[in-house]
This record gives structure tokens, sequence and C-alpha cells, in this order.
């Protein structure tokens, strides 16, 4: 699951990025129908791409 879950959010990140360039991590949260709630990070790499980190399920 853990997968699906870093796919769904990669395509959701280009949404989510800062518009400061010194931000070097960030996170957001999105839902999968029909109730299930997700937390993710990312953090910037030195070559300045999006490293996935982790998800958190999280209560809605």
């Amino acid at each position: 699951m853990e997968d699906k879950i870093q796919l769904i959010a990669n395509t959701l990140l280009s949404s989510f990025l800062p518009k400061d360039p010194e931000q070097k991590s960030l996170s957001f949260h999105f839902t999968l129908p029909p109730n299930q709630s997700y937390k993710v990070y990312y953090e910037q790499a030195a070559n300045g791409e999006w490293t996935f980190l982790r998800a958190e399920k999280v209560s809605i």
C-alpha cells in the first residue's frame, strides 16, 4: 500500500511545491475515496529533486 500512496503523492507533488526556493521540505494531505486520508513528507535533495520520505494515515 505504501507504494500506491507514494505513486499518488508523486502525481500530486507539483501542486504543492513551495514558492520559496529556500524551503527544503514539505508535507501535504490527500484523501482517497471513500475516507482514507494520508499526510506525506518530502525533502529536497542537493540536485533540486524532491524525494518522498514517508506517509502516515491520518484521521479525518
